[in-house]
This record gives structure tokens, C-alpha cells and sequence, in this order.
């Protein structure tokens, strides 16, 4: 959390340049409700998913079944990989943050 107030308070009015910058959305959401067992959990479980991970898939895929060698992912009924995201499981739900997912929030 960011308490601009106290911050001006103690001489540092820097509120104005996050504003210009159009950061303000962004520390109006961190100040916001947070749900802090949630947020926990999700990192607890938190994974990141790049390229060595997708290969690590595909391979305890054909190592399960040799047949899938030289098949692409769709074919072995796994997801596309697409770049490194963030994986998490949180009250059963998938849930995956990708750079992008971070671009558009800011």
C-alpha cells in the first residue's frame, strides 16, 4: 500500500508525478481490498512456466506414451505454449498471468 498523505506529510509530495505518469488507477488497486489468504495461497502454489517447463511437459507426455514422439502439443492434448507465464491453482480454479495480463493492468 501507498499512503500519499503520510508521504506528504513528511515532505514528499510526489502524488502529482504518479498522475502524470498515469500510475494513479494502478495505486488506487493497491490500496484497495486485498484478500490476503488468497494471495498467499496463490503464490504458495505459484509456478513459473517457460520454455524448459514446456519441454519437461511434452517429454513426461511421450514418456507416458512413446507414440506422441514427433507429435505437436495440440496433438498431445496439451495447450499451446504461447511464452512464460505464472501458473497457480486457487480453490481448484487454473489461473495464469501472463506478461501481457500485467501490461494491460497497468
Amino acid at each position: 500500500m501507498v499512503d500519499f498523505e503520510s508521504l506528504k506529510v513528511n515532505d514528499f509530495d510526489i502524488e502529482d508525478l504518479f498522475i502524470k505518469q498515469g500510475w494513479k488507477r494502478y495505486f488506487e488497486m493497491l490500496n484497495g481490498p486485498i484478500y490476503t489468504r488468497m494471495v498467499k495461497e496463490f503464490w504458495m502454489n505459484a509456478q513459473v512456466f517457460d520454455e524448459v517447463a514446456a519441454r519437461m511437459e511434452e517429454e513426461e507426455a511421450i514418456r507416458k506414451d512413446p507414440k506422441l514422439q514427433g507429435k505437436s502439443r495440440a496433438e498431445m492434448g496439451l495447450n499451446k505454449f504461447t511464452g512464460t507465464v505464472i501458473k497457480s491453482v486457487l480453490a481448484g480454479l487454473e489461473i495464469t498471468i501472463s506478461r501481457a495480463h500485467l501490461a494491460k493492468l497497468l
